[in-house]
């Protein structure tokens, strides 16, 4: 009955949390690392013991995000995974439920990923983006969040994007969610 979206999402009561990889959610981040496709933005695979390898490394951030909302939960519904570099973090993997799109969760999730990165006194967060053929609708996924190209590798197949803590602003979105 309402005619602004983000009324409408206000109304939803969305909580949301940004938990670490941990042995519970192992099996389903392994599961959705490797049967997502369309917000898949690199579409790397893993199995069950990279994902064990990536939980324990203290250079790898990593994220099982989970949404519920007035109408139920819906569970793990992106994944996340962040590797330290010397002035930056680099974003590995980010795959996202299309069930979840046009609710801000790429917007609250990149809030988490800049906090994140601020935490640990870095400067910069490096996205990357492999075409693949199914991929195309999160071709402008960096873009649309502000960051910048850098460079196009491997026949334009693959895009370095940069997002400069410091010197970019970003929408908050937090008002939308109760994060958990």
């Amino acid at each position: 009955s309402t005619t602004n979206i983000k009324s409408y999402l206000k109304n939803l009561n969305m909580k949301i949390s940004f938990l670490p990889f941990d042995e519970i959610g192992r099996q389903r981040i392994t599961q959705l690392i490797n049967k997502s496709n369309q917000f898949n933005l690199t579409t790397k695979r893993y199995n069950q013991l990279d994902i064990e390898n990536f939980q324990n490394d203290k250079n790898i951030l990593t994220f099982q995000v989970r949404l519920e909302d007035k109408f139920g939960d819906h569970g793990m519904i992106s994944v996340i995974i962040c590797k330290k570099k010397p002035n930056s973090l680099e974003i590995d993997t980010w795959l996202m439920s299309c069930r979840v799109l046009k609710r801000y969760v790429e917007n609250i999730a990149l809030e988490k990923i800049i906090e994140s990165a601020k935490n640990l006194k870095l400067d910069k967060i490096i996205g990357i983006y492999i075409e693949s053929a199914k991929n195309s609708i999160v071709k402008n996924h960096y873009k649309n969040l502000g960051f910048n190209l850098m460079k196009k590798k491997n026949s334009k197949l693959e895009e370095i994007w940069q997002f400069d803590i410091n010197n970019s602003k970003i929408d908050s979105y937090k008002h939308l969610f109760e994060i958990i």
